[in-house]
């Protein structure tokens, strides 16, 4: 049988077998591949790491070993390894091993285990802004130094693992940052056989926009007062600027109830308050702040108000006369003044009444009936779309158990002229013992519900409150004025001076009289 024929019975064979699946006749013709563990590794500085080596099959094999100072470098032999299963190597490298069997048959070379080592080098992070407290739609910026490594080109690895690229920049700038922006940041540099150690950590905390508080001082305006508003936020030392508006009625009933017009000199102001000289009349603000370089703004602050109780202003709020029907008292406040359109405010606005912010034509009737609760405390004003702003009313409604009621004029009463002040009883007796006090001092005890005065004097002025079954009244305050001139009251305005006579005797027809 000559050569060629002997080449193709053995091509035949080789091919039969391997579509037979047998895989000792592949065996004999096929070199096996190495194996090494593990092909990439980290070395710390002054470290080793163990690197071992296998060949799959049966068999004897001599195990060989290579070393690559760096990528593109010519394969060393490791003779002094040679013959070892696992060695322990503590340079950074390229290294690969094969098998040699006893008739010197080699194997397929293993993958190439990359050792990298670190340098006795930190990176340093820095942000920009130099916060940590980052806003929902805020942006920042992270950046990585190497010190000492100008002449380096470096790549950069960071933390959280997500933001590594392979660019070689060495700033990561996050716009409209989000919930998955949150995270401890690193970063350290690396070439190709090297790298440094891990930066500093700069932990970034992402969080709901921002919602600033205003106060205002004073709530309750002398005429020509100055009025301080304070703008608060977090962190309130980290680079925030101030912006402080006006609050003014809004025509759009479906929009928000005011917008907002920037005060003179309110544009960013590094200062957290504002004072406003001179205001005479009731009037309502807010403020937001703004920082960074890509202008974070906060939300605006809820609407914060100043009330004044001049009732000489371009719009007024009234309160009664007072209605009953159907077994119900009610009172009717009303907005009149240089406007066509109005409408009713309440603060708190816990129990708003049902015709705040129902614009009306020409006059704003809002009515109040006296099944109610302390939710509708509170105070009363009202607003144009001609953005004028009434006087404001402090009305409390008593509980129904809390006793008598001491019904005191809204306004300052005339000096020289009939006054008749009185204690409103929510359950009569045929023969009731009413007590009346003028600052703390009895002055009238019997069974009459009136304190009169034919001509009331200054020495009249002052507290006045009634007691009947062991219950007392809460205070009021009678102003007495000259009957020449328009002189206003001298006393402040308070939570309890303003009760309206009106709402005084509502709550008395609350309850039945007994007969």
């Amino acid at each position: 049988m000559d050569m060629s024929m002997r080449h193709t019975l053995l091509g035949l064979f080789l091919l039969a077998s391997a579509f037979s699946g047998n895989a000792q006749v592949k065996y004999l013709f096929e070199s096996p591949t190495a194996i090494l563990r593990p092909t990439r590794y980290e070395l710390p500085i002054g470290g080793s790491v163990t690197l071992s080596c296998s060949v799959e099959g049966s068999g004897n094999w001599t195990i060989l070993w290579y070393r690559a100072a760096s990528f593109g470098s010519k394969e060393e032999p490791m003779t002094e390894y040679e013959g070892k299963n696992a060695i322990i190597v503590s340079q950074r490298g390229l290294y690969s091993c094969r098998g040699r069997s006893d008739s010197g048959r080699l194997t397929y070379n293993s993958d190439k285990a990359i050792i990298k080592d670190t340098l006795p080098i930190t990176a340093i992070l820095t942000i920009q802004p130099n916060w940590t407290q980052i806003y929902m739609g805020e942006a920042f910026t992270v950046r990585c130094e190497i010190p000492g490594g100008e002449e380096t080109s470096w790549s950069y690895d960071w933390r959280p693992e997500r933001f590594t690229t392979y660019y070689t920049t060495n700033e990561r700038t996050f716009y409209n940052v989000g919930w998955e922006d949150n995270g401890n940041y690193q970063c350290r540099g690396k070439t190709v056989l090297s790298l440094t150690e891990w930066s500093n950590v700069i932990p970034v905390t992402i969080s709901f926009k921002l919602h600033p508080v205003l106060t205002v001082s004073p709530s309750w305006l002398s005429p020509g007062a100055s009025v301080t508003l304070s703008c608060e936020i977090e962190y309130p030392s980290e680079g925030w600027s101030y912006y402080w508006y006006k609050a003014i009625p809004n025509m759009d009933i479906k929009e928000e109830p005011y917008k907002y017009e920037l005060l003179p000199d309110g544009s960013e102001t590094a200062q957290t308050l504002y004072i406003i000289t001179g205001q005479t009349h009731t009037a309502a603000y807010v403020c937001r702040a703004q920082r960074g370089r890509n202008y974070y703004y906060t939300y605006y602050s809820k609407p914060k108000f100043v009330w004044s109780a001049d009732l000489y202003s371009a719009a007024s709020l009234t309160v009664g006369p007072v209605e009953q029907r159907l077994g119900y008292d009610f009172v009717r406040l009303t907005c009149t003044g240089n406007s066509t359109w109005w409408r009713v405010r309440k603060f708190p606005e816990n129990s708003v009444p049902y015709c705040s912010d129902v614009w009306k034509l020409r006059e704003s009737v809002c009515t109040l009936y006296t099944v109610v609760s302390y939710s509708d405390d509170g105070v009363y004003w009202c607003e144009s779309m001609s953005k004028q702003l009434s006087n404001a009313v402090n009305i409390t409604l008593q509980d129904f158990y809390s006793g008598p009621l001491m019904v005191i004029p809204d306004d300052p009463v005339k000096k020289g002229t009939f006054v008749s002040l009185s204690c409103k009883l929510r359950i009569k007796k045929i023969f009731p013992s009413v007590a009346f006090y003028h600052n703390n001092k009895l002055i009238q005890n019997d069974s009459r519900e009136e304190l009169n005065f034919l001509a009331v004097s200054k020495s009249d002025e002052g507290s006045y409150k009634c007691q009947y079954s062991g219950k007392e009244s809460p205070s009021r305050y009678m102003s007495v004025k000259s009957a020449v001139g328009p002189e206003s009251s001298s006393f402040p305005v308070t939570a309890r001076m303003k009760v309206v006579n009106a709402v005084a005797f509502i709550l008395v027809m609350m309850l039945p009289m007994n007969q």
